[in-house]
C-alpha cells in the first residue's frame, strides 16, 4: 500500500505496554484503508523502538518527512517511560520538520480505541479509570460524538465514593482496576471494557482536533501524570518546598 499526500499525520501511542505508531491522511474524510501502522518492540527495557518504528512505517508507507504535516500522540496519563521517550521524539520531530503536535488526553484515546473495535456504540459516554493506587483512581469522562468526545471531562484522582457512576455508562480500564471499583460498575449494570489504546485512535481524534485548531508547538508539550512523581515528593518533603 503506497500512501503518497500532501497532507500526512504521525500517530504515536506509548501510553501501555502495548505501542504502536500510525501514518495517514489528514483529513476528516479519511477511511480506515488511508492509513498504516506499526508495532513499536517494547520486549527489551534496554532499546527504545519508537523511533525505528517511525522509520520502518514510513519506509513502507513510502512517506518521506515532506508529506508529514502534523504528529500527535496519546499525553498521558499512562506509563512514565513511554510517555516520556513519546515526547522527547514529538519535540525532536516537531522542531526538526517544523509541524504543529496534538496532544490527546489518554480517556479520549481509550474511547476512540474502544469505537473503533467496536466495543463501544459511537454515541455511549464513557468513564476511563487508570493509575490505580491506594483505592483511587485517576478518572475521566468522555461523552459521545454529538456532545463532543474530544474534550475529557470531570477529570480527577478520586475514591469510589467519588464517582458519579451511571446506568448506561461504560468503563475503560486497566488491568489494576480495583475489584471495589469492578463490583460497583457491575452492580449499576455497566459494561467494563479492557483499556487497549491505539495509534490509529490517536490518528483519528488528532484529524478533528486539527480540523478545529486544536494544536501547540513542540517547546510547549508535556505529559500528564495522575500524580506528583515520587521522587519529587520526596524531594519536597526534605527540602521543605511547596
Amino acid at each position: 500500500m503506497r500512501l503518497i499526500m500532501r497532507g500526512m499525520l504521525l500517530a504515536i501511542e506509548t501510553s501501555q505496554r502495548t505501542s504502536s505508531v500510525a501514518v495517514g491522511t489528514l483529513s476528516l474524510e479519511a477511511q480506515p484503508g488511508d492509513f498504516l501502522s506499526e508495532s513499536i518492540d517494547t520486549s527489551d527495557r534496554q532499546k527504545e523502538d519508537v523511533l525505528p518504528a517511525i522509520e520502518r512505517l514510513c519506509t513502507r508507507a513510502q512517506v518521506t518527512r515532506e508529506h508529514i504535516g502534523a504528529l500527535a500522540l496519546n499525553a498521558g496519563p499512562g506509563g512514565f517511560s513511554g510517555l516520556r521517550i513519546a515526547h522527547a521524539v514529538a519535540q525532536v520531530i516537531g522542531e526538526a520538520w517544523s509541524i504543529p503536535i496534538v496532544q490527546i488526553s489518554a480517556a479520549v484515546v481509550a474511547r476512540e480505541s474502544a469505537v473503533i473495535s467496536q466495543s463501544i456504540a459511537v454515541d455511549q459516554s464513557v468513564w476511563v479509570a487508570l493509575a490505580a493506587k491506594s483505592g483511587e483512581c485517576w478518572m475521566a469522562k468522555v461523552l459521545n460524538l454529538r456532545d463532543g468526545n474530544d474534550v475529557p471531562q470531570q477529570i480527577g484522582v478520586r475514591d469510589l465514593n467519588d464517582w458519579q457512576l451511571q446506568t448506561g455508562d461504560a468503563l475503560i480500564a486497566d488491568e489494576h482496576l480495583p475489584e471495589s471499583w469492578r463490583a460497583k460498575a457491575l452492580e449499576c449494570g455497566n459494561c467494563i471494557i479492557a483499556l487497549q489504546p491505539t495509534a490509529q485512535a490517536v490518528w483519528r481524534v488528532a484529524c478533528r482536533l486539527l480540523s478545529r485548531g486544536h494544536h501547540v508547538s513542540p517547546e510547549h508539550i508535556l505529559p500528564v501524570y495522575p500524580r506528583e512523581a515520587e521522587a519529587v515528593r520526596l524531594w519536597r518533603e526534605r527540602h521543605g518546598t511547596n
